[in-house]
């Protein structure tokens, strides 16, 4: 009997404690580490910035209970209590973060969509030379256009310009 539960409670550390990485996603689960599309890492205990809804009714891919989440929630901070992995063998897994949500439902996150579309920020993330030079022009634009202060333009550009020399 000790044998067996000790087999259970090493089973059950093992499959808990794996790295999950995008597109290796194999089967329902919950893990501790997931290495993402744009290869930065998520950690369960993780801070997450919520961003801005990709629809006038609240965000698409930040979820209770099936039910968007209410744009109030834009530049709250969360933090990720599990990683969960959904969907089914035929339509593929996706990587879902959860935080504690209001009242006894859980908040999911598609995280990898939500990422790329602005409804969360991971303040850990990396920013590709693309990504950077993209940022910059945008800044640009918006200098020339008198709507950011030279000032404005020019923080960012320190802040971007490690990015793009890398």
């Amino acid at each position: 009997m000790r044998k067996i539960t000790l087999f259970m409670l090493f089973s059950l550390s093992i499959s808990y404690s794996q790295t999950a990485e995008y597109g290796k996603l194999t089967n329902k689960s919950e893990y501790q580490i997931y290495l993402s599309k744009t290869n930065d890492t998520l950690k369960v205990g993780d801070t997450l910035t919520i961003g801005i809804p990709t629809s006038d009714l609240g965000f698409t891919y930040i979820s209770q209970n099936g039910q968007r989440v209410s744009n109030t929630l834009s530049d709250k901070k969360v933090i990720v209590d599990k990683l969960k992995t959904y969907g089914t063998k035929g339509s593929g897994y996706k990587m879902y973060a959860q935080f504690k949500g209001y009242g006894l439902m859980p908040v999911l996150i598609d995280y990898d969509t939500a990422l790329e579309l602005g409804e969360i920020k991971n303040i850990k993330s990396k920013l590709t030379k693309e990504q950077a030079i993209t940022k910059l022009k945008e800044a640009k634009e918006l200098f020339d256009l008198g709507v950011i202060t030279q000032a404005g333009y020019e923080k960012l550009k320190v802040e971007l310009t490690p990015f793009i020399l890398k």
